[in-house]
């Protein structure tokens, strides 16, 4: 849909927030002058001012992961970030005996496995305590910038600014702020994505530039390979190389699946024909076959759990969101000075030259 004649573009800016402040964590280790990590939010604040520099933006939002975000998610597969030290404890519809039960079930499970982990238990909480103060700084230093911010509980930040893109008025133009390459499948006209580590703006014109293959099919790719970054399982033996270099009509269109496993099936039968043997990574497409938990409904579920345009929300999480978009905040209690003393009292005075 096209702006309305003489109504006026907007640009709106959405941050990955738990996204940014994991890399500028990772890539600042300084201390305040009573030894607290502040190093995250000093860089958090940069990256944010540089990109503020880079654009007129009439909005700026912040979402973050809630407590427990990719619950629902794991629960279509229970190896989703479990490369991340994730543990759900699905315990909706259970008897209070088997919540007690899943419990010591996993403190048993935690105690025998933490010695197999390359970080000590207490070093992965330390981490975790020191993300959490960070953010909770950042948090009240937005609230006096009048930048609106969204959390909910089991929800990901991936979804809320995909909640955002698909409910983004008609005249709006979209800049998302994140390193996750997963939100380049939201990408359109009017929706560009700075993907830090590359340091510049992905768009429709660059993708298979940068990428290698088109924007429209970021989705389809990972439905068939997976993604390592989240612990989802995709086809075994397809890797993205694999994918690129035997279905090239993914760089220059959009493909759906039916067509990748037609040109896997065909490309087995002129092998057969031709006395060779069939390729075992076309058969497996063709056959859904899998190292991970998803079985045979490996592309269902692998769409379900990565599909931005269709965001896993929660009833909590979609009345948030309708009551920030767009709406005015209020000036009352916000202001410099407490900006100015939050920045103080968390140790980063340098945020305030």
């Amino acid at each position: 849909m096209n702006p309305s004649f003489g109504e006026e573009r907007i640009t709106t800016l959405l941050v990955d927030g738990s996204n940014i402040l994991e890399l500028s964590s990772l890539g600042d280790r300084r201390v305040s002058s009573d030894g607290r990590e502040v190093g995250g939010i000093f860089q958090f604040f940069l990256q944010l001012k540089l990109m503020l520099q880079k654009g007129n933006f009439r909005y700026v939002y912040v979402f973050w992961d809630g407590d427990n975000s990719g619950y629902y998610r794991y629960l279509m597969n229970e190896s989703y970030k479990s490369n991340r030290d994730k543990n759900y404890v699905v315990e909706e519809g259970l008897s209070d005996y088997m919540k007690e039960y899943n419990r010591r079930l996993k403190a048993m499970q935690d105690h025998i496995f933490k010695r197999h982990r390359k970080e000590p238990s207490d070093e992965r909480k330390r981490h975790k305590d020191i993300f959490y103060q960070q953010r909770r700084v950042i948090m009240e230093c937005l609230e006096e910038l009048f930048i609106r911010q969204c959390v909910c509980d089991k929800v990901e930040a991936d979804d809320l600014i995909g909640y955002y893109v698909m409910h983004k008025k008609p005249n709006e133009r979209i800049v998302i702020m994140s390193n996750d390459r997963d939100l380049t499948q939201l990408i359109a006209d009017d929706v560009i994505v700075y993907v830090q580590s590359l340091k510049q703006f992905v768009t429709r014109y660059n993708h298979t530039l940068l990428m290698g293959y088109s924007h429209e099919n970021v989705l389809l790719k990972k439905i068939i390979c997976g993604d390592s970054s989240d612990s989802i399982k995709g086809i075994k033996g397809v890797g993205e190389s694999t994918l690129i270099k035997n279905f090239p009509q993914i760089k220059s269109r959009k493909v759906e699946l039916s067509e990748i496993m037609q040109c896997a099936r065909d490309l087995n039968e002129r092998r057969v024909a031709e006395k060779k043997k069939p390729l075992k990574w076309a058969d497996n497409i063709v056959n859904c076959v899998t190292d991970g938990p998803q079985g045979k409904r490996v592309y269902e579920i692998n769409e379900k759990i990565i599909d931005l345009s269709h965001p896993i929300m929660t009833d909590e999480s979609v009345e948030l969101m309708k009551s920030m978009m767009y709406k005015p905040l209020d000036p009352e209690g916000r202001s410099l000075d407490n900006l100015y003393k939050t920045i103080v009292e968390a140790g980063v005075e340098e945020l305030s030259e």
